[in-house]
């Protein structure tokens, strides 16, 4: 187990969307999957992680469960690809690996979960989605979401809180909905793990209140030879409470992958298609 330390500066950057692009032979693409109400910017501090990587945001909507979002993805996606899902991105990322896994390269799971939603949230997120109509996202996000979203000490990071509402005010209440019943529909994909033979990272912040660490020992437990990075001093959003140590364990990882593609046959062209 892997478990630094540091913090990092928050760095936020857009990314392009990757659509209507042939395929690649070397290096695997990356499909970046972020996680409710949030957008490409929550991997934005990863600009140079990925910098030799084609990358593709691929957005969490346009379905209704996370079946169907999967499966849109695939239709899309080029042949092959590595997967790097946060949060509910993560969530979708299994679920992907679990329908076509001889498509995935390598898998990245971020402050996520393979547990089915309990029936008893339902209700409790479809109920956030009705307030965040009648409120405005910014003021449900706020009281409902941030407190729980950052280690205790990052709560005040008035950059960070920023940045987060920006997120879910861009992403807007008709995806907010779509993402929250991709949540309720998710799968336990728990009995699935041991399929998974592709390198795997496993990361979560060790005071992440959403997906504590136990959800992602469960993981890396279950996947045989996956690396599990618990950063200390970080909640669920892992991702922009501690870049650094994050971008560290994702070079090991693009490492890793880059030395297992290096051996596989040559892939079939086929052209992606626009994920919006």
């Amino acid at each position: 187990m892997m478990a630094p330390t540091t913090q990092g500066e928050d760095r936020r950057k857009g990314a392009a969307l990757f659509a209507n692009s042939p395929d690649f032979d070397d290096p695997v693409p990356l499909l970046l999957l972020p996680g409710t109400l949030c957008d490409a910017r929550i991997f934005a501090p990863f600009a140079s992680v990925f910098a030799d990587s084609p990358t593709m945001d691929i957005p969490i909507s346009r379905a209704e469960s996370t079946t169907a979002l999967a499966r849109h993805i695939l239709a899309r996606a080029p042949s092959r690809f590595a997967l790097v899902g946060f949060s509910l991105g993560g969530i979708v990322a299994l679920e992907i690996a679990a329908i076509a896994p001889e498509r995935v390269m390598g898998l990245a799971l971020i402050a996520t979960t393979a547990r089915a939603d309990p029936v008893k949230n339902a209700a409790i997120r479809r109920h956030g989605v009705a307030d965040a109509r009648a409120r405005g996202l910014a003021a449900h996000f706020i009281d409902n979401i941030w407190p729980e979203s950052t280690a205790p000490a990052n709560r005040d990071d008035k950059d960070l809180k920023a940045l987060a509402i920006e997120m879910a005010e861009a992403t807007g209440v008709a995806t907010y909905a779509q993402q929250v019943e991709i949540a309720i529909s998710r799968a336990d994909s728990r009995l699935r793990l041991r399929n998974l033979k592709m390198p795997t990272l496993v990361v979560c912040g060790a005071v992440d209140s959403i997906c504590p660490p136990s959800r992602h020992t469960e993981i890396a437990e279950a996947i045989p030879g996956a690396e599990l990075a618990i950063i200390l001093g970080a909640g669920h959003y892992v991702l922009l409470e501690a870049p650094d140590a994050v971008a560290r364990h994702l070079s090991d990882w693009l490492k890793i992958l880059s030395i297992n593609t290096d051996t596989l046959p040559p892939r079939t062209a086929r052209q992606t298609k626009d994920f919006q």
